[in-house]
């Protein structure tokens, strides 16, 4: 049961990708019906940020903190690679924003190693500092090494959260809770949908929403039937992350691909739900995924490598 509630999300954004990705391909309708949405430009704001990254950032932030503009700078072309960034250089060896992070002003002649510092895939933050990991003077390979060494422990940390989380709802959902859960979450599609929305919407993450209610399917609280809305409404809520991104810049081409984002889930939650027949097909799908991890520990672990690593490849390399 677990498993087939983990992936029903899965096998609906594969089916609404396999439906409208050759309809797009041969009509635009998503080009065009977001193209005739677009303004001319779009609005300054100010950046929003959910309660959830507001909590956890400052933490996460004097552990690692990842620099985005390598990854910006190298698909816009600025850099050939990662080398570019290296050796991380901070000025007078004081590690913090000011002396290793701050960005030089070519304009007015400024030089690496004399006016400003350098950072590399690692970088500090203008509140916290410099992260634990950062170290000046390291080169590609440190950092990597620092990379692989916070993903270990960070799936380490997700595993025995779960595991805990599972082993708390195993012990609170007895009984009489049990009963008051179902009946909670035992209404209308359209409504589970906007409750869906609004807790991704609250925590910005459709990953967390899905992950808290796995278990509750797994342990047979909530049916794959109830599950499927609230994914979907989880689906549109992560939707509105990027929308907001969107409005804090004036890239109109920025704010046309958060609508798409939208419209493309919109797109596929009209495909395949409101016609029972339609909505059966992800279910069952689920389910036979579901059925199969009985006769086989190894399918889940296959699957995530096909779905998630052989699949993007392939059609990474047909791209390009």
């Amino acid at each position: 049961r677990a498993f087939a509630g983990a992936t029903v999300h899965d096998i609906f954004n594969l089916l609404s990708v396999a439906i409208l990705f050759p309809l797009e391909v041969i009509s635009h309708y998503l080009y065009h019906l977001t193209n005739a949405m677009l303004p001319d430009s779009v609005g300054d704001g100010e950046k929003w940020e959910g309660p959830i990254k507001k909590i956890v950032s400052p933490f996460a932030g004097r552990v690692l903190k990842a620099n985005k503009d390598v990854i910006k700078d190298i698909a816009t072309g600025k850099v050939d690679s990662c080398d570019a960034y290296y050796p991380a250089l901070c000025l007078d060896g004081i590690e913090d924003y000011k002396h290793c992070a701050s960005k030089c002003d070519k304009d007015a002649g400024e030089e690496v190693g004399v006016d400003c510092g350098r950072v590399g895939l690692i970088t500090c933050d203008k509140t916290t500092g410099c992260p634990a990991f950062f170290q000046n003077g390291a080169n590609l390979h440190d950092d990597s090494i620092s990379g692989g060494v916070c993903l270990v422990l960070s799936l380490f940390l997700l595993i025995v959260c779960l595991m805990g989380l599972v082993n708390v709802l195993q012990r609170g959902l007895a009984g009489m809770s049990t009963r008051i859960i179902y009946k909670a979450t035992n209404v209308n599609g359209l409504i589970a949908m906007a409750i869906g929305t609004g807790i991704t919407i609250l925590v910005q993450s459709s990953s967390i929403t899905t992950s808290v209610l796995t278990p509750f399917v797994g342990l047979g609280v909530i049916q794959l039937e109830q599950m499927l809305p609230l994914t979907l409404g989880a689906n549109i809520g992560t939707t509105i992350t990027g929308l907001l991104a969107a409005m804090v810049s004036d890239n109109v081409d920025a704010l046309q691909v958060a609508l798409c984002h939208l419209f493309f889930n919109l797109s596929g939650i009209v495909i395949w739900y409101p016609i029972p027949i339609m909505r059966r097909v992800p279910l069952r799908g689920a389910r036979a995924l579901g059925r199969a991890t009985r006769r086989s520990r190894l399918l889940p672990p296959i699957y995530i490598i096909v779905v998630f690593f052989v699949i993007p490849l392939l059609l990474l390399g047909l791209s390009s």
